[in-house]
């Protein structure tokens, strides 16, 4: 069963025993889909041009990335970016269940791509339980 958060997926199993930091998010290069909006999915990978967990003034804006290696966090719920870059909860410790993230998405979470993440995230475990 997907657990919901104002609208969209919640990926993250234990709030009490995980880190989800505020962060600006947004990514220029998505098209708007059918109705006219932009959506970043749950479990989309993050990166910023600068460290984002040190960065307080909100000028670090998170984008979406397929490099493990450059990750500094896991977009928590699907966030609506069609007005641009959006407040977001982003995961940098806890545990991930791959079954609530939107099919495309989850996809993406091989084992090669979760052994590349360790060493950015070690601090965020993957399951895949429904």
């Amino acid at each position: 069963m997907k657990k919901s958060i104002f609208g969209g997926t919640d990926i993250l199993i234990d709030d009490r025993n995980a880190t989800t930091l505020s962060g600006m998010v947004d990514d220029p290069s998505l098209t708007a889909d059918a109705d006219g909006q932009k959506y970043l999915r749950a479990g989309t990978l993050l990166t910023s041009n600068k460290d984002f967990a040190n960065t307080d003034d909100g000028s670090a804006v998170l984008t979406p990335t397929t490099d493990a290696s450059k990750a500094q966090g896991i977009l928590r719920n699907d966030y609506n970016i069609v007005e641009g870059a959006q407040p977001a909860s982003i995961i940098v410790a806890g545990t991930v269940n791959i079954k609530r993230m939107d099919d495309e998405t989850a996809k993406l979470y091989t084992a090669a791509l979760q052994t590349a993440l360790k060493p950015v995230l070690p601090k965020v475990t993957f399951i895949t339980r429904d």
